[in-house]
């Protein structure tokens, strides 16, 4: 009961502190009424239509980021007006003389770094979450859903809207044109007030972020700061049921490398799936999906594999997952949709009442994949059989500071469960300071038999009893997750997170504790870490400079965190102290140091025990990064670490050198590329370990902002040396390369025209060269249909 006191602490703590502080959010600035007219504009660009004499203009003349509220250096005005079916915005940048916009021709959300202008929209007022909607000079659109509370944004987030930008003499100016179908507010018939800002970020020598609005940098809450528009009074929250029918071909071609003169195998597939998505009412969304293909989606970035023990976190880019995802979003990660991989069907209901928010899904999947965690290493487990994945989140803000909820996963199959329940509080003491904390509790079952997929080598039967073996470090028939998925009855545990953060103009402070049971599982979420507990300290100071200077801020950091097990032996301790500096040209410079005391992997892998049976080593290592923007069309970026890093495979220290260059070029507005890099090497003994390449390139040609042309090229070239690897055996060479082809037209997020084509190929000591194992070919046509 030790962890539920500790809980109960936190809890009242929060409430005691409510009773005696008042909120401290800051008060709106000035409210702006928005008129309202019956006209329509045509999105074109021109700002000639008649319904812009009628708007509301309001100019954007401050610059609070990275100099504190001065005044721009650029003019940027906005003009507002609505229809009762759209919210129309259009906006005048200029540029200084003889300037050049910066805005290139790209895919959806893909110009950030573009000058761009937008707007912030929070619809409810209440200061948790906001739309945001941002366009560059050619009218390539930039959306998603900032959360406040967990200070996340969900930019993955389409909405369908429509917008037009061009280029003029001295700046840019574009059209927006927003429905209210893609938007949740209160549907009264009243007068409505919503929190907004307008922000344009200015890719000058500085990148500056200009706004209608200045920001007390000693409140984190920018949103609590936000002025208000009123009017809206004829706006309806949209109940269009909208219907996307698709139909996906493909045929995907297979064979056996290994077999010579191996004919392909060749599999043809023709399906239709249907995407449902329901305004119940102005703030309930209905997603329902049937037969979903996500062949479409684009290759994932390239990472490295070798020496890493934990699995790897890939970012989720399919839209039914995507829509409405912070509604789940907590302080572990309990909900990482890539453990979906394949499913049949998937429903999703999300909405917000006054004070309550909450979201549900359920699918179900073909395949069942899960993370085991345990304390040196995680890795992931497949069960061929289907099984059924939900999970439940519920949020209520008791006041503007004070906010506790409730969250409920689970996956199931056949002699196989995971559910999780817990709660959860996030308490904003004043304006800079607040208190976040989760409890958890998790009760799971495995199959029987689950742990023999961890058990490896033909001459091991005694796996079947990894209790009762003893054996010297690499020469076991099991690793860490054999002890931890062997598990023949269900079982329990219990994961607690807390954490203090203060965060003003000059300072930021961190502390930090949680604490994962070594039987705790989370298989829904991205939680490859069981049986531990940690404390952690962070500490940063800014300093900031300003027109005059050559840079706008300096970051000087310095952390600590120390973990253990349960029983108490040591894991990990850190060390690290950083500095960054934002310098001209968009520059970025950044010097790491770290000071790590980490044990290796087990000596006798029979056993779990920690003390007198790891080797503790001490990584040092040294990190430089920089990145910098010559001009418009060019990116430059670099980072050079080196040090001591433990050999995990052999079990001891090693010299590491890794070089990383990325540059990413556009040669027209319409071509741009990019180009990585990664270039690692480790020495142990005084000989080479293992040497690593890793190459990507990402070409793309966008006819125009709906669409483009893209090529995409992953290469990795992984050299080891098999007399530096006594422990294992190893393949001398391992190459793979993936290629990706794909054109695409985009009505809408939506609507959507896909041709395809992508491949893999692989080498290695068996095989002379590069030898092509799989290939498809795919088309994808979607349709949004509004009955």
């Amino acid at each position: 009961m030790q962890l539920s006191y500790k809980y109960c602490a936190i809890i009242l703590l929060k409430i005691s502190l409510i009773l005696c502080s008042t909120p401290l959010h800051a008060e709106a600035q000035s409210k702006y009424k928005i008129p309202h007219v019956e006209a329509t504009a045509k999105i074109d660009g021109e700002l000639t239509d008649e319904i812009w004499q009628n708007a509301r203009k309001i100019p954007m003349s401050i610059v609070n980021s990275p100099w504190n509220n001065k005044p721009s250096p650029v003019s940027t005005v906005a003009y507002i007006v609505e229809n009762g079916e759209f919210i129309y915005l259009s906006f005048i940048a200029k540029t200084r003389s003889n300037e050049k916009v910066k805005a290139f021709l790209g895919d959806r959300d893909s110009r950030w770094s573009d000058d761009i202008v937008g707007i912030k929209l929070d619809t409810f007022n209440t200061r948790r979450l906001n739309y945001e909607f941002f366009v560059n000079g050619f009218g390539v659109q930039h959306d998603g859903i900032n959360n406040e509370m967990t200070q996340t944004a969900n930019r993955s987030w389409d909405g369908i809207w429509d917008s037009y930008g061009k280029i003029i003499d001295d700046g840019y100016q574009v059209e927006m044109a927003i429905p209210y179908r893609i938007l949740n507010f209160e549907n009264t018939d009243d007068v409505k007030t919503w929190a907004f800002e307008l922000v344009r970020l200015y890719p000058g020598d500085t990148k500056l972020r200009i706004s209608n609005q200045e920001i007390d940098r000693n409140n984190d809450c920018w949103l609590c700061q936000s002025p208000e528009i009123s009017g809206f009074k004829d706006a309806k929250a949209s109940k269009n049921l909208m219907l996307t029918p698709a139909i996906v071909a493909s045929r995907n071609d297979t064979r056996d490398i290994y077999v010579p003169n191996d004919a392909w195998h060749s599999k043809n597939d023709i399906d239709a799936g249907l995407d449902v998505r329901w305004n119940i009412n102005s703030n309930n969304l209905l997603n329902a999906t049937i037969n979903p293909d996500f062949s479409t989606v684009e290759s994932d970035t390239g990472q490295l594999t070798i020496n890493k023990t934990f699995s790897l976190f890939y970012d989720e880019k399919r839209p039914f997952f995507l829509d409405n995802a912070d509604y789940f979003s907590s302080n572990f990660d309990l909900v990482y949709t890539r453990n979906i991989a394949d499913p049949d069907y998937g429903a999703k209901l999300t909405g917000t009442e006054g004070s309550h928010s909450y979201g549900i899904f359920v699918t179900n999947d073909t395949e069942t994949n899960f993370i085991v965690p345990g304390n040196t290493g995680s890795n992931i487990a497949s069960l061929a059989q289907e099984s059924h994945s939900a999970a439940m989140r519920y949020r209520y803000d008791i006041t503007d500071d004070f906010s506790i909820g409730a969250i409920s996963t689970l996956r199931d199959a056949d002699n196989y469960h995971n559910y999780v329940v817990g709660l959860d509080g996030n308490y904003r003491i004043d304006e800079s300071n607040q208190i976040k904390a989760q409890l958890l509790g998790s009760n799971t079952q495995y199959p029987a038999d689950l742990y023999q997929s961890f058990c490896y080598g033909d001459d091991f039967n005694d796996c079947n009893k990894p209790e009762q073996i003893n054996c010297d470090f690499g020469n076991c028939a099991f690793t860490e997750q054999v002890h931890r998925s062997n598990k023949q009855n269900d079982f329990s545990d219990q994961a607690i997170i807390a954490s203090y953060d203060h965060s003003s103009e000059y300072w930021e402070f961190l502390f930090e504790h949680k604490r994962v049971g070594k039987d705790f599982r989370a298989d829904l979420g991205f939680m490859t870490l069981a049986d531990y507990q940690s404390n952690k300290l962070a500490l940063d100071r800014f300093f900031y400079g300003d027109e005059h200077t050559p840079w706008q801020e300096v970051k000087v950091s310095g952390s600590w965190q120390i973990k253990h097990n349960e029983n108490g032996e040591l894991l990990e301790k850190n060390l690290q102290s950083l500095v960054g500096v934002d310098g001209p040209m968009q520059s970025y410079f950044e010097v790491i140091i770290n000071y790590d005391d980490k044990i290796g992997l087990r000596h006798d892998e029979s056993m779990l025990d920690i003390d007198n049976n790891t080797s503790l080593f001490t990584e040092k290592t040294l990190t430089l990064y920089g990145q910098i923007e010559p001009d418009n069309n060019l990116l430059l970026q670099a980072e050079f670490i080196i040090g001591d890093k433990i050999d995990y495979n052999n079990n001891r220290i090693g010299d590491y050198q890794e070089i990383f260059a990325g540059a990413t070029y556009s040669f027209t507005e319409k071509l741009s590329g990019e180009f990585y890099y990664t270039d690692a090497t480790l020495e142990a003994d005084s000989n080479n370990v293992y040497h690593a390449k890793l190459s990507e390139l990402r070409l793309s040609y966008q006819f125009n902002v709906h669409s483009y042309l893209k090529l995409n090229v992953v290469y990795s070239d992984i050299d080891r040396n098999a007399s530096n690897n006594p422990y294992i055996g190893v393949s001398e060479r391992n190459n793979d390369l993936s290629t990706q082809l794909i054109y695409a037209y985009k009505l809408n997020p939506q609507t959507v025209f896909y041709l395809g084509y992508s491949d893999s190929s692989y080498q290695d000591d068996y095989l002379d060269r590069l030898t092509r194992e799989q290939r498809t070919f795919f088309t994808k046509i979607s349709y949004a249909w509004l009955p």
